[in-house]
């Protein structure tokens, strides 16, 4: 077979994730069809579903996707217990990919309500989550940068997870209907300034300080 002939449906498969990707984000998953996505990949339906028998095929894959894309930026740090230099830095690239991949979050409860294997999915996740951002909130208390019980460490995680899970709902309704929508960039920036805002009290000494300048630096001027 030829090696282009190959490649096409792969292309066309990533094209029709990709044309999703834009409709879910500017529309809202609930609101887009097939119909709609195939008409703005201009392909066929019929060639849609040689690729994707179903919508929910589609927001899976989004969603593998989203979760590899995740993974590999919170994997980008030093990788050393306690390294306190990357957590503001990893907090800012998570917020990205969760822009990128922002109709995931706002449409959280009808997607999760509608598709099971994305509930059971984004809950492993979300439990996933927690138990890293505990354990390393652990090694932070241990190498002495951060003063805070296992309890306490877990609270914070909780808390960390709840702020980026619903931080754009949060967003949408508080400017729901007003003129004063915020900038893609304020919204990532100030989701930023609220979860380093739970984590610097932890802190201690000249760490503290440090991070409180990084995280006012996030503080949209507008806020």
């Amino acid at each position: 077979m030829n090696r282009k002939a190959a490649r096409a449906p792969n292309r066309t498969r990533e094209r029709i994730l990709d044309v999703s990707l834009a409709l879910f984000n500017e529309r809202g998953a609930p609101g887009v069809t097939t119909n709609h996505i195939a008409d703005a990949a201009e392909i066929s339906p019929g060639n849609l579903y040689y690729h994707f028998r179903h919508k929910e095929d589609i927001v899976m894959a989004l969603y593998e996707r989203y979760e590899a894309t995740l993974s590999e930026v919170l994997g980008s740090g030093s990788g050393e217990d306690g390294a306190v230099d990357d957590l503001w830095l990893l907090v800012h690239l998570a917020f990205e990919v969760i822009h990128d991949f922002r109709f995931i979050h706002r449409d959280l409860s009808e997607l999760t309500a509608t598709y099971p294997g994305l509930r059971t999915r984004f809950q492993r996740g979300l439990d996933g989550g927690i138990e890293r951002t505990s354990a390393y909130c652990q090694a932070l208390a241990a190498a002495g940068a951060l003063e805070a019980s296992p309890e306490e460490a877990h609270a914070l995680a909780v808390n960390i997870s709840l702020v980026t899970t619903y931080w754009l709902n949060l967003q949408a309704l508080h400017h729901a209907g007003r003129r004063d929508i915020p900038t893609d960039d304020d919204t990532i920036s100030e989701g930023v300034f609220q979860v380093l805002s739970l984590i610097t009290p932890y802190l201690r000494g000249p760490t503290r300080d440090e991070f409180r300048r990084v995280a006012l630096r996030y503080l949209p001027a507008a806020v």
